[in-house]
């Protein structure tokens, strides 16, 4: 929403006499001046080591558009993050994460073999899962590195390409002969292949296997991924 800025800036001067969900609500409703705007509140979580302090998550939309909005509340204030010096950073961050972790958590177990590419077998390292995009810059630069970071842990890969119907169609294409091949080596071969920005394919991709992507993608997305690459450690989503 075009109001994002200003619900932030809310955010910070705020303060309620009382924060229970229906004043919470109603702050937010009188704050954020958009038309036609419902927000409710989704989830509510007290934070550890902190006395009366809450962590709410709220849902703001405007009929089209969505957008989920965390803040902290205790007494009659209400604060936008809170810095731990304790555990080294942010709590929201934290509980975010603890949250999208859980949901990944979720999807993941269920999620078929042939949607995941492995790299890496070693029992004593740690697996990372990592979701990417053979069109995306950063997971280029990402992929650069891939043989530095199978020496310190496994990989998993799975899709969920943002850009263009091209990334969608060389993810069906990289699942396809990655599946043929019997060695590391040959998977990486392939995928820094199709990760080139320069590389060109005349392999039919029907549009089948691009809406396969773009189910995958449009899955890991709505758990709460924002970007790619986004790496996390598999025994989190094991759990």
């Amino acid at each position: 929403m075009k109001k994002h800025i200003l619900w932030l800036v809310a955010l910070l001067s705020s303060t309620l006499f009382a924060a229970t969900d229906a004043q919470i609500v109603e702050h937010f409703k009188s704050t954020i001046q958009v038309p036609n705007i419902t927000i409710e509140v989704v989830s509510r979580k007290s934070v550890d080591g902190i006395d009366g302090m809450d962590f709410v998550t709220l849902n703001l939309t405007d009929g089209t558009r969505s957008q989920k909005l965390s803040i902290f509340t205790k007494d009659d204030l209400i604060f936008p993050d809170v810095i731990s010096i304790k555990q080294g950073g942010s709590i929201k961050e934290m509980m975010e994460m603890a949250e999208l972790q859980k949901k990944l958590s979720a999807i993941y177990k269920k999620e078929e073999k042939k949607n995941v590419i492995s790299l890496g077998n070693d029992p004593k390292k740690d697996t990372l899962v990592v979701f990417t995009d053979p069109e995306c810059p950063y997971c280029r630069q990402e992929l650069a590195q891939i043989e530095q970071r199978l020496t310190t842990n496994n990989l998993k890969l799975i899709f969920t390409p943002v850009h263009e119907r091209s990334s969608l169609e060389k993810a069906a294409v990289i699942y396809t002969e990655t599946a043929k091949a019997k060695t590391d080596a040959e998977k990486i071969k392939i995928l820094k292949k199709y990760y080139d920005e320069n590389v060109k394919f005349d392999q039919k991709v029907s549009d089948t296997e691009v809406a396969h992507i773009d189910e995958l993608k449009n899955k890991y997305f709505g758990a709460g991924i924002k970007g790619v690459p986004f790496i996390v450690k598999e025994k989190e989503l094991l759990k």
